[in-house]
C-alpha cells in the first residue's frame, strides 16, 4: 500500500531543516510519480514528516528538525528504500539528488508480482504513452502504435496528423531522423511522448506540436535480450532480436529486425466539374497490392569516460525494398445533354520497384557536476543519409469516340538526401528552485531529386527534370525557470535563421528559388500546485512550419494522368501561435484526470487544393490538378479529456476525449474566398482485463468524426482492436494474439468541393489482419546497474532497495 494514502493523516513536524531529492526506476531511470517519501527518527523508527512525488519524480519535506534520520520510499511493485539523513546546524538541507529503486520480484508459488506503470500519463506539458502496455500494437511498426495515441491520426501514407494539423515534427530519442514510421518496429519502441506546446529548448518547426518516440534502453549488468518472431495473415511477417551487454563503464546494444508485409488496397474517386465543354463526371476505381521488405539494425556503445561524463556512439543503418501492382479503370463523360457522351475510357496497368538505404549516425555526450545539483551540459550530433531509387512501369489502353489505342510510361526516380545537426545545451541551477539553460543547433538538409520520364506515344515535351534543395538553419535560445511557493515559472526565447536555396534543371517559372529569413520563437509556461493532488498550468509558444522539398519542387507527378500532383515554389512558411490552459487531478488508487483547454491562430496556412480545371500542357486536356498553396489563415480551439482508473483489481481502463472547432479562411488563386469550419471529436477507448496473473485481455476503439479542409473535408474513421497475452516459461516468455480492425471499418476517405465541382476520394488499406507473435526474454533481466554517479552512493547506513 502506499505510504502516501497515510501521509495526510500525519501532522507534519516544525523546524528549520529541508529533504530533497528525486525517486526514479532503477531499470530505466524514469521518474516515479506520486510515490510515498517519509522521514523516520533513527533512534526509534517513529514518524516525522513526509511527502509524495511530483510528476517528474521530484520530493521535498519541509521544516523538518534537526537531527539523524532515515529517509524511507516506498512504491507498489518496487523495494522499499532506506537512506540515512542527517540535519545540522551548518547543514540544515540536504539535496539527495536521485534516488533509483529497484523493481521487486516477489514470487508466492506461481504468482509473480511486479510494478506497473500507466500506458497514458500526462505531464501537462506533454503526454506520454507506455508501448510495451499497449498490446493491440504488437508486431506492427510505429504507425500502428501512434494510431492509439490520444489527438494523434496516422493517414493510409503514413502522415501524421496532431489535433487535426500534419504539420508534426517527428523525433526518435529526441533527435531527427530519415526513419518512416513504416520502418521502425513497434517492438523497439518503449514510449510515446506528445508535446504540443514545446519550450523554447525545442525546435521551432512543427506548428501542431512534437511526437517523441523513445526507443528501448537495458541497463542491467550482464548479457540480456529479447527475441520477438510474429506470424499475420495474408503473408505478414516480423523477426526481431534485441540484445544488451552491460559491465563496469561500458553499455553495448544491438538489435536487428526483419519485417515483410504484402498488403492489398483498393480505392475510388467519383468528381463533377462543370467546365466550358459541359458538366463532365469522372468515375475512377484503383485497386492493388505492396510488398515491403525492411531490414533495420541498431547498434550502440554507451561509455562512462568518468563518473561524472559519458558519451554514447550509435548507428542505425536500414534497408528496404517495396514492389506494387495496381489496376486504374477512369472514365469520363460529358453529362450536359440528356444522352451522356462518352469522352474516354482508360485501362491502366502499374507495376513498381524500389529501395531505400539510409543510416542514423549519432554521437552523444553528457557531464553532471556531483557538487552542483541540476548542472548539467549535453551536446550531440547526428548525420542521416538517404539513398532511394523507384521504378514505375505503366501500360494504358485508352479507347475514344473511335477505337482503343494503346501506349506505355516509364517513370524513373533517383533521390539522394543527407541530413545534419549538432547540438549543445547547458543547465545552470540558480539558488535551490531556479535554473537557466542556453543552447544552439545547426541544421543541414541536402536534397537531390531526380526525374526521368520516358513514353509511347512519345509526349510533346520531355517532363524529365532534376531539383536541388539546401536548407540551413541555424537556431540558439535560453531559458530562464524558478518557483515561488506554489507557484512555478519558465520563460525563453529561440532565434532561429533560415537560409534555403532550390534549383529546377527545366526552364519553368519559379525554376530557382533563395529566402533567407530571422524569426523569433517565444514560450512562457506558469504552472500553481492547488495542492498535492492538483495543478494548473497555462502555457504560450510561437512556431513555424517550412514547406520541405517536395512541396516547393515545381515537377509535375504524372503516374495518375487525370490526377496530376505539382509542387509550389512559391509557399512561404507559415507561423501559430498557441495557448494552452491545463488542469490534473489525481484521486489515488492510481485514477487520474486531465484536462486541457488549447487555441491555436495560424497564419500563411499550407493546405492542398485540388483543381479540376487544369490545362495539362503535355496531353493537352482538361485534368485535375493537386498543388500546395498558402491560403489565408486557420483557427483551431477545444478540449481534450486523459483520464485513468482501476475499476477492480483485475480491470484497468483508460480513456481520452477531444472536441474542438476548426475554422479554415482565406482565398484561392482563382479570387474564391471560403470559410470552412465545423467541430471535430474523437475519442479512445482501451479496457485490460487479466482474469489470471499470467493472461491480460485488451480492448481498444478509436473514433474521429470529420474534420474540415479547405475545400471539404476528412471523412469519419472509426476502429477496434484486440489482443492477448499469455505468460508462459517461467514468465520469460509471451504468446500474444492480435486482431487490428476487428470489423473492417478503418478507412480513409475524402471529399472536396468548390465553386462548379464536387469529388469524393475513398481509400480503403487491408487493415482487419490476425497476428499471432512469440517474444521470449532471456539474460540476468532482474540485476541492477552497477556503475552510480558519486551523489547516488549509499550512505554509511546503507542503501537497501535504493540502487
Amino acid at each position: 500500500m502506499l505510504l502516501s494514502l497515510a501521509l495526510p493523516l500525519a501532522a507534519q513536524a516544525q523546524g528549520p531543516g529541508r529533504v530533497s531529492g528525486k525517486l526514479l526506476d532503477g531499470a530505466n531511470s524514469e521518474p516515479l510519480p506520486f510515490a510515498g517519501v517519509v522521514l523516520l527518527r533513527a533512534t526509534d523508527s517513529s514518524f516525522v514528516a513526509g511527502a509524495q512525488t511530483l510528476e517528474s519524480g521530484t520530493f521535498s519535506i519541509e521544516k523538518v528538525p534537526l537531527g539523524n534520520y532515515v529517509l524511507k520510499a516506498s512504491v507498489v511493485g518496487y523495494r522499499v528504500g532506506l537512506r540515512a539523513v542527517a540535519l545540522t546546524a551548518g547543514a540544515p538541507t540536504l539535496d539527495m539528488g536521485p534516488l533509483r529503486l529497484r523493481v521487486a520480484a516477489t514470487k508466492l508459488a506461481e504468482v509473480v508480482v511486479k510494478g506497473e506503470r500507466a500506458i497514458v500519463s500526462d505531464n501537462l506539458d506533454k503526454k506520454v504513452i507506455d508501448v510495451t502496455k499497449d498490446l493491440t500494437s504488437t508486431g506492427g511498426t510505429a504507425a500502428d502504435v501512434l494510431q492509439n495515441v490520444p489527438s494523434v491520426t496516422v493517414d493510409q501514407n503514413g502522415a501524421v496528423s496532431l489535433r487535426g494539423s500534419s504539420n508534426v515534427k517527428v523525433f526518435v530519442d529526441g533527435k531527427p531522423t530519415g526513419v518512416t514510421l513504416d520502418q521502425l518496429p513497434a517492438s523497439s519502441i518503449q514510449n510515446i511522448e506528445v508535446i504540443t506546446n514545446p519550450s523554447s529548448r525545442y525546435d521551432a518547426e512543427g506548428t501542431a506540436g512534437i511526437i517523441n518516440i523513445v526507443l528501448k534502453k537495458q541497463r542491467q549488468d550482464g548479457w540480456n535480450g529479447q527475441a520477438t518472431a510474429t506470424a499475420g495473415t495474408g503473408d505478414k511477417y516480423n523477426t526481431s532480436l534485441n540484445l544488451n551487454y552491460h559491465q563496469g563503464k561500458v553499455n553495448v546494444f544491438g538489435s536487428y529486425d526483419f519485417r515483410e508485409d504484402r498488403r492489398t488496397g483498393y480505392g475510388s474517386v467519383r468528381q463533377r466539374a462543370d467546365t466550358g465543354l459541359g458538366t463532365i463526371v469522372l468515375n475512377q476505381d484503383r485497386s492493388g497490392v505492396n510488398y515491403n521488405t525492411s531490414h533495420a539494425v541498431r547498434l550502440g556503445l554507451d561509455y562512462a569516460l568518468t563518473p561524472d561524463q559519458t558519451l554514447t556512439l550509435a548507428v542505425q543503418p536500414r534497408y528496404n525494398t517495396q514492389r506494387s501492382i495496381e489496376d486504374i479503370i477512369s472514365s469520363q463523360t460529358n453529362t450536359t445533354t440528356n444522352t451522356p457522351v462518352a469522352l474516354g475510357n482508360t485501362n491502366r496497368y502499374n507495376t513498381g520497384h524500389g529501395s531505400n538505404k539510409q543510416a542514423d549516425l549519432s554521437l552523444d555526450y553528457r557531464r553532471v557536476w556531483p557538487a552542483q545539483k541540476r548542472r548539467e551540459l549535453t551536446a550531440n550530433a547526428v548525420y542521416t543519409p538517404v539513398s532511394s531509387s523507384q521504378t514505375a512501369y505503366s501500360n494504358v489502353d485508352y479507347r475514344n469516340e473511335v477505337a482503343w489505342t494503346n501506349g506505355n510510361q516509364n517513370q524513373y526516380f533517383d533521390n539522394q538526401t543527407d541530413q545534419a545537426s549538432a547540438q549543445i545545451d547547458y543547465v545552470m541551477p540558480l539558488g535551490e528552485k531556479g535554473r537557466y539553460e542556453l543552447g544552439a543547433k545547426s541544421i543541414s538538409r541536402r536534397y537531390d531529386n531526380d526525374y526521368r520520364y520516358t513514353s509511347l506515344p512519345a509526349l510533346k515535351f520531355d517532363p524529365s527534370n532534376r531539383f536541388l534543395y539546401h536548407e540551413y538553419i541555424q537556431a540558439a535560445y535560453g531559458t530562464y525557470a524558478n518557483a515561488a511557493g506554489a507557484f512555478s515559472y519558465q520563460l525563453g526565447l529561440r532565434l532561429e535563421q533560415t537560409n534555403t536555396r532550390g534549383d529546377q534543371s527545366l526552364d519553368v517559372p519559379n525554376a530557382h528559388l533563395s529566402r533567407s529569413y530571422l524569426s523569433l520563437f517565444p514560450s512562457a509556461v506558469l504552472a500553481y500546485d492547488v495542492s498535492k493532488d492538483n495543478r494548473l498550468q497555462i502555457s504560450y509558444s510561437r512556431r513555424v512550419q517550412r514547406p520541405n522539398a517536395d512541396e516547393l519542387n515545381p515537377f509535375t507527378d504524372r503516374s495518375d494522368p487525370l490526377n496530376l500532383r505539382t509542387g509550389n515554389p512559391l509557399l512561404f512558411p507559415e507561423f501559430v501561435h498557441a495557448l494552452e490552459l491545463g488542469d490534473q487531478r489525481f484521486f489515488g488508487a492510481g485514477s487520474s484526470v486531465s484536462g486541457t483547454a488549447f487555441y491555436r491562430y495560424e497564419e500563411n496556412t499550407i493546405t492542398n487544393i485540388r483543381d479540376p480545371f487544369f490545362l495539362d500542357p503535355v496531353s493537352n486536356t482538361i485534368v485535375t490538378n493537386n498543388t500546395r498553396l498558402n491560403v489565408g489563415h486557420e483557427i483551431s480551439y477545444g478540449l481534450e479529456l486523459v483520464g485513468t482508473t482501476n475499476l477492480t483489481s483485475i480491470w484497468k481502463v483508460n480513456a481520452n476525449a477531444s472536441a474542438f472547432r476548426r475554422i479554415i479562411q482565406g482565398s484561392v488563386p482563382t479570387n474564391v474566398d471560403f470559410n470552412n469550419s465545423n467541430f471535430v471529436y474523437s475519442g479512445r477507448l482501451n479496457t485490460t482485463v487479466s482474469p489470471t496473473k499470467k493472461l491480460d485481455l485488451q480492448l481498444s476503439g478509436n473514433y474521429r468524426s470529420p474534420v474540415v479542409t479547405a475545400q471539404g473535408s476528412r471523412l469519419t474513421q472509426l476502429n477496434f482492436d484486440f489482443a492477448a497475452k499469455q505468460a508462459v516459461l517461467k514468465d520469460k516468455g509471451n504468446i500474444t494474439l492480435r486482431v487490428s480492425d476487428i470489423f473492417n471499418t478503418l478507412q480513409f476517405n475524402f471529399n472536396a468541393y468548390g465553386p462548379g465541382f464536387e469529388s469524393l476520394t475513398r481509400n480503403k488499406r487491408e487493415s482487419r489482419v490476425v497476428y499471432l507473435g512469440f517474444t521470449y526474454r532471456f539474460g540476468n533481466e532482474n540485476a541492477a546497474p552497477r556503475t552510480k554517479r558519486k551523489e547516488e552512493q549509499p550512505d554509511d547506513a546503507g542503501g537497501k532497495g535504493f540502487d
